[in-house]
């Protein structure tokens, strides 16, 4: 199913900010190449990194149409998520419980081993950051001293 865009006129049933084009564009600017996944599996991601975004405190007024202009901070925002959306899925929405990541293999020397495939908020961090970073000036507040309030996708800070 085709992306339907928000273009800053309240379009009716929109699920992403950017283009498949757009999106391939922040891929390459922003990450030095375009990913190598099939059409559905980015629609997807930019599908998931826009529901993610819905659930941050923006301020009043401007979600989802920002005024009639989606400000390209925004797409580049909704870029980076979907991206690691795409190349690992549920980045966005990371497990914080620790039991069953790993197991105790060794009770004298205390050897634990990770099991699965972790999807930790450690390792969404990174991206999570950029993301803010670029919405911030959007936003109620400022994430990065107040990280208390407003996170509908998990929090950047300690």
């Amino acid at each position: 199913m085709a992306l339907t865009i928000e273009d800053g006129t309240d379009v009716d049933g929109a699920d992403s900010f950017a283009t498949l084009a757009e999106f391939a564009t922040i891929c390459t600017d922003y990450f030095g190449a375009e990913l190598d996944k099939t059409n559905t599996m980015k629609e997807a991601g930019l599908r998931r990194a826009f529901i993610a975004m819905s659930g941050l405190e923006w301020s009043a007024g401007l979600w989802a149409t920002f005024g009639g202009t989606i400000p390209d901070a925004v797409k580049t925002a909704q870029g980076v998520l979907a991206r690691v959306e795409v190349l690992k899925p549920l980045s966005l929405s990371p497990d914080v419980t620790l039991s069953g990541r790993k197991v105790l293999t060794e009770a004298k020397g205390i050897k634990w081993a990770v099991v699965g495939d972790a999807n930790t908020v450690e390792e969404s961090r990174p991206v999570v950051t950029m993301a803010m970073d670029l919405l911030r000036p959007y936003l109620a507040y400022d994430p990065s001293k107040d990280r208390s309030v407003g996170f509908g996708m998990l929090s950047v800070g300690p």
